[in-house]
């Protein structure tokens, strides 16, 4: 598997929102999840991959984990702003990216704000809200000090969920958008069961899905892997 696609799985959706403020507080009730995920992607050069594993995310911890089980034994870590790539108990890539393991949809899930995406907790406004059918169509807009930087995002909600999420540039052409499809439902917290997302590049459209199954919500075991430790560099 190319690197980069590896980086990108990191950004479940959503991903790379990494102006969101964080919403954790010590007395909300919901503060760990897991589920079992599988993701195929098709590149614009036509070969395939797939990816199987586990993802455990705790808001204490602020640490996103995927213990990955094919096609080959190693941890994914994204801690702060650095994604870790772990196998035999090393570090095998270490690199920044854009994203707080807080400003994913694994924390606005357990926040119970996955319905907007969380952005009614980070520096986009929301600018118009339309309907479209059965779907409630809202425009968020990044405040105006960063719009060189970031485009709007559209979202579109269906029976009160999430439905999709589009992302544009700052010069209003689309980058990705998402496409959930179906929900789980564990300890009231409810959470995608498949995700379809379009990547737009130069080189044309890149698709990868992500399916989640057997949610856990606030399980007392594991701790080791939501509080998984990075191996010290080797000298």
């Amino acid at each position: 598997m190319k690197e980069c696609s590896i980086l990108k799985i990191c950004l479940l959706i959503l991903l790379t929102i990494f102006t969101m403020l964080p919403n954790f507080s010590i007395g909300q009730h919901y503060f760990r999840m897991r589920a079992d995920f599988s993701i195929k992607e098709k590149f614009n050069d036509g070969k395939m991959s797939l990816t199987m594993g586990t993802v455990y995310y705790d808001r204490t911890h602020k640490k996103l984990v995927y213990d990955i089980k094919f096609p080959e034994k190693e941890t994914w870590v994204i801690m702060d702003t650095v994604f870790y790539k772990v196998r035999n108990n090393a570090v095998v890539l270490r690199q920044f990216i854009p994203m707080l393991p807080s400003s994913t949809m694994f924390e606005s899930a357990l926040a119970n704000n996955l319905d907007n995406f969380g952005l009614e907790n980070s520096f986009y406004k929301l600018q118009k809200v339309e309907k479209d059918a059965d779907l409630v169509i809202s425009t968020w807009m990044p405040d105006k000090k960063l719009a060189e930087l970031m485009g709007k995002i559209i979202i579109s909600k269906k029976n009160n969920q999430l439905y999709g999420i589009a992302f544009y540039t700052p010069q209003n052409e689309l980058l990705k958008k998402q496409i959930f499809k179906d929900y789980l439902k564990a300890s009231g917290i409810n959470f995608p069961k498949e995700i379809t997302e379009f990547l737009y590049k130069v080189g044309g459209k890149e698709m990868k899905v992500t399916t989640f199954k057997n949610l856990v919500v606030n399980e007392m075991k594991n701790e080791g892997t939501y509080n998984f430790i990075i191996p010290a560099a080797k000298r």
